[in-house]
């Protein structure tokens, strides 16, 4: 898997919305992407749709959605993730409000 340096916070303890908006304040968009995408596995595994695990890769979670309409977003979620995480992909203000929108419309 990747180099999950810090993905093995318990996402069941994290107050995302409060973080995702300290980070938005302190401009760390990438940091903020990385919250929203924790947020978003964290709604998959309230919902039963993914097992939750911290050593696991993001690929194994879309495989785990083998089947569900949603697994073609979330991989491309996963994509906008993995490019503003690991990528040499600034994200600034603009490109934050677009992604932050994607995230949204798929956690309604």
């Amino acid at each position: 898997g990747l180099g999950y340096e810090t993905l093995d916070e318990n996402i069941h303890q994290i107050n995302f919305d409060d973080r995702v908006a300290q980070a938005v304040e302190n401009r760390n968009y990438r940091l903020a992407v990385r919250l929203l995408y924790l947020q978003t596995l964290k709604n998959l595994a309230d919902s039963g749709l993914i097992r939750w695990q911290p050593d696991k890769t993001n690929r194994q979670y879309a495989h785990e959605l083998t089947g569900n309409p949603k697994r073609l977003r979330f991989e491309q979620l996963t994509t906008q993730f993995e490019y503003a995480w690991y990528g040499d992909f600034p994200v600034d203000e603009n490109r934050f409000g677009t992604i932050r929108d994607q995230f949204k419309q798929f956690n309604d």
